[in-house]
């Protein structure tokens, strides 16, 4: 009977345990599943997270091409547009040259500086897209798992079979789980001192106290590892433990792909975009320093020009001090936005050259300038070159790397100055003068990188971070690129001394040629308000707002009123005249308009014009020329020392030039009849000759050399030929048979200046020979009729002496030259014998101390060649 008993019982209990261990079975593995699916699902969310932080981190660099990238494109647009519209000099009389090339060199190097910025961006900004799309692409994908994956973490009721017979019959709260349960984290600790409420008293609080008490045994080695007691031992089945080893065996098929654990920290993405930060940190944060150096230096060139703009071209002092004022101070403004005070920009004084330019301006054009303030303006002005070295020495201090300790912790912009405190990044090598305005942002770090970071004091600890490490390439472009601009300050200092002692423009100027050459080309061309700013091919007229044919260098053209009227409204009125002839048309609209009669003869080279080339327009009836021939309004002109090696004991004092090319140059003779001809223009040996029998008839006065020979003016005023087939060697010298010149004395004790000359006789006039004659500002032309005959009187013409006196005359059949006691030369251009005109073309040289000018002549291309001799130098000069 009690057998029988025992076997219901039994078999009721092993009933019960199957039945109760297969739904526990079960029901765990439909948790298995949904535990597996909601895992992947998290970590497929975090992976997102991952992908978007990559994207924000590279957002912040890819976001500056947005930004700056059209202002660096507007702003060397303007550059360009500034360097062909911005010239100066010409509508006016070209200014200063420190000040143009102060000006144009701030706007060369604003414009490089934008354009080294603009590179620095495309490359930190592509560069970041690339990683991004790189680490988006290859490395940071989503987890999804795969079919194997999906397979493994389900399981199949047949399972239940693989149990072994204590989880299949296992009594619940008689019999312990049959494995051991998982560590369990912080969180889920829930020993008696957390345990609150209705877990801490009655029979579950002494339970739980029972539990404590035989893990504590368990820890203390006290009871067996596998001693367990039914509803106190913490445990699980079996089918569970094999779970979690799978996990650890197989950590990519767990529902996070990591295991038991979650993604190690630090992060891969945030340590492979931490690596790829390296490729362009460094032009990220170069670009912006180019930023502000191009800004800084394109307004200073700005400013300048409105400088000169006033000064040299409106006359308003007042107007252009307070523009580079305004700008100069717009300049500092952005400096000290830019750098930080302690680093270098708390006061920046070398941006103030606009100013100071001002300043040099207003001393060389006031009202009565004198040879002091000429050169106190001169000073001033290599001062404001040297402010620019010293500001570029400045700019290269404030874009070193620093090498500070790398922090997270930079200043941002903001507050009453600047922040103390941001999110920003502060690498070791950045300029620190400018860690505020560089925004950059790195992934964040774990507690215990910054700990190791917070006890390192050298950046031993970042290795290859691109806080402590970045290619530096964009460093050095922009030191090379600061150096070249140092360098380009010393030549303009250079320059600017040597054109102190030479003169300006002296090195490109055109000695001898017409002022528009080169110097002073538009020296003289107006009088009076301007009316068109297209003056330089068109005349004012009359009116205002109206349209009808001008008049300009090329005879009569169509002008529209958009080109001649409306320009300024002052000078359309100073050119309207009440009175004259109906239609009143013309130039200030005196009578009939007669400019355009005729062919205006430009070239240089044209000895016999002919007819056609007959000036008809009678200037002073109809409103006076638009030129002025007043001498004290022609800018002097640099004359340039020919290397000549004079012959030994050779002081000459009479100029020759060769009546071509093919002649052999210039010749210097003595009052003596020694002489030597410089070729070439000083290029070659001098070679010298001797002129005899000329002492008979008194001292040389003058000499021409022309195709023949040479034509000697005496002291007694006989007209000597010196026939030469080759100009080395001594040549007889023979009176002609014309009479003495008169207003010479017999005993050469007066002798005015005075050159003979032959004409070669034309069906339009008689030839001969001729003489050019100075008696006070008077010159006149005079030809010999014969031996026993007088000098005949054909022509005359006046110079403008202003307190001078005539040195010499020199003439050819086609021009006419007088140099006078300051160096000035007059020529006129002949026609068979007679000035084609009555005004002379003017060359005033520029002196320079303690020189004397002796003698002048022209050369067949135009140039005028003088002698002169300059003390302390004893040796005579040739200038050109």
């Amino acid at each position: 009977m009690a057998t029988t008993l025992n076997s219901a019982v039994a078999e009721n209990v092993g009933v019960f345990g199957w039945n109760y261990n297969r739904a526990n079975f079960k029901f765990d593995q439909g948790l298995r599943w949904q535990r597996y699916t909601t895992g992947r699902k998290m970590a497929c969310a975090q992976v997102g997270l991952f992908r978007q932080d990559i994207t924000d981190l590279a957002g912040v660099s890819m976001a500056k091409l947005k930004v700056y990238g059209p202002i660096y494109g507007i702003v060397i647009t303007v550059c360009v547009t500034v360097y062909v519209e911005g010239r100066s000099g010409l509508k006016f009389p070209g200014p200063p040259v420190f000040i143009s090339q102060i000006y144009l060199q701030c706007l060369g190097i604003g414009m490089c500086y934008m354009a080294l910025a603009t590179w620095l961006l495309f490359h930190a900004s592509m560069r970041a897209q690339i990683a991004c799309v790189q680490l988006r692409t290859r490395l940071i994908r989503m987890p999804v798992p795969t079919q194997r994956q999906l397979d493994g973490s389900r399981k199949i009721l047949s399972t239940w079979e693989e149990q072994g017979l204590y989880g299949m019959f296992r009594v619940p709260f008689a019999m312990p789980p049959g494995a051991e349960s998982p560590d369990i984290s912080d969180e889920e600790d829930m020993s008696p001192s957390k345990a609150t409420g209705y877990a801490n008293g009655g029979i579950p609080g002494v339970a739980a106290k029972v539990k404590a008490k035989v893990a504590e045994k368990h820890k203390s080695g006290a009871t067996s590892h596998n001693a367990r007691m039914p509803g106190l031992t913490a445990g699980t089945p079996a089918w569970y433990q094999k779970e979690l080893e799978d996990r650890d065996t197989l950590p990519e098929s767990s529902p996070t792909g990591y295991g038991m654990d979650g993604e190690p920290t630090p992060y891969k993405h945030f340590e492979l975009l931490r690596a790829a930060q390296r490729e362009w940190w460094g032009c990220e944060a170069y670009m912006r320093v180019c930023f502000l150096f191009g800004m800084m230096h394109l307004v200073m060139a700005f400013s300048y020009w409105i400088t000169l703009h006033n000064i040299a071209e409106l006359g308003m002092i007042w107007c252009s001090n307070l523009g580079a004022a305004g700008l100069t101070a717009g300049v500092w403004i952005i400096f000290r936005l830019d750098v930080l005070p302690e680093h270098g920009g708390c006061f920046p004084w070398e941006i103030g050259g606009p100013f100071v330019t001002s300043i040099a301006l207003g001393l060389m054009y006031s009202h009565t300038v004198t040879p002091t303030m000429m050169n106190i303006a001169r000073v001033v002005a290599a001062i404001i070159i040297l402010m620019h070295v010293f500001l570029t020495f400045r700019l290269y201090s404030v874009a070193s790397p620093t090498f500070n300790k790398a922090h997270h912790q930079a200043r941002e912009s903001g507050g009453r100055l600047f922040n103390q405190s941001g999110s920003c990044e502060a690498p070791s090598w950045l300029p620190a003068a400018f860690q505020h305005v560089m925004y950059l942002v790195a992934p964040p770090k774990t507690a215990e990188q910054l700990a190791k970071e917070r006890m390192d004091r050298n950046n031993d600890s970042l290795g290859d971070d691109a806080l402590a490490k970045v290619d530096m390439t964009p460093w050095y472009y922009v030191r090379t690129m600061t150096i070249a601009v140092l360098l380009g300050w010393f030549v303009q200092l250079g320059g600017h001394a040597t054109e102190c002692v030479m003169g300006e423009r002296m090195l490109v100027s055109n000695p001898g040629m017409p002022p528009w050459s080169r110097t002073g080309q538009w020296f003289g061309w107006e009088h009076g308000p301007i009316s068109s700013k297209h003056y330089a091919h068109v005349t004012p007229q009359r009116g205002h707002w109206a349209w009808q044919k001008g008049w300009g260098p090329q005879g009569q053209q169509e002008l529209w009123a958009s080109d001649v009227f409306g320009f300024h409204p002052e000078a359309d009125a100073w050119w309207a005249e009440k009175e004259g002839l109906a239609p009143l048309v013309g130039a200030a609209g005196y009578g009939k308009n007669t400019w355009n009669e005729g062919v205006i003869a430009y070239g240089q080279n044209e000895p016999k014009w002919g007819t056609s080339h007959l000036e008809t327009h009678d200037f002073e009836s109809s409103g006076g020329h638009r030129r002025l021939s007043d001498a004290s309004l022609v800018a002097p002109r640099p004359v340039v020392p020919l290397p000549v090696r004079w012959p030994a004991a050779l002081e000459p004092d009479i100029l020759a030039c060769g009546p071509d090319a093919a002649s052999g140059g210039i010749a210097a003779v003595t009052a003596g009849g020694a002489g030597a001809v410089v070729p070439n223009m000083g290029i070659g040996e001098v070679v010298a000759f001797s002129l005899e029998g000329l002492l008979e008839h008194g001292m040389a006065s003058s000499v021409t050399w022309g195709p023949s020979g040479f034509l000697v003016v005496t002291g007694t005023g006989r007209v000597a030929a010196c026939p030469t087939t080759s100009v080395a060697g001594s040549h007889a010298c023979a009176a002609l048979e014309a009479p003495p010149l008169p207003g010479f004395a017999m005993d050469g004790s007066k002798a005015p200046p005075t050159a003979a000359f032959h004409v070669a006789a034309t069906v339009e006039g008689e030839g001969g020979l001729w003489a050019a004659m100075a008696h006070g500002s008077r010159v006149a032309l005079r030809r010999a009729l014969g031996e026993s005959a007088e000098w005949q009187h054909v022509a005359s013409v006046e110079v403008p002496l202003d307190g001078a006196e005539v040195l010499s005359v020199a003439a050819t059949d086609a021009r006419l030259l007088v140099t006078t006691s300051d160096g000035g030369a007059y020529h006129w251009d002949l026609r068979q014998g007679v000035p084609a005109r009555d005004e002379p073309t003017i060359d005033v040289p520029a002196s320079g101390p303690g020189r004397t000018w002796q003698s002048a002549c022209l050369l067949p291309n135009g140039k005028i060649v003088r002698l002169a001799s300059a003390w302390p130098r004893a040796a005579p000069e040739l200038l050109v």
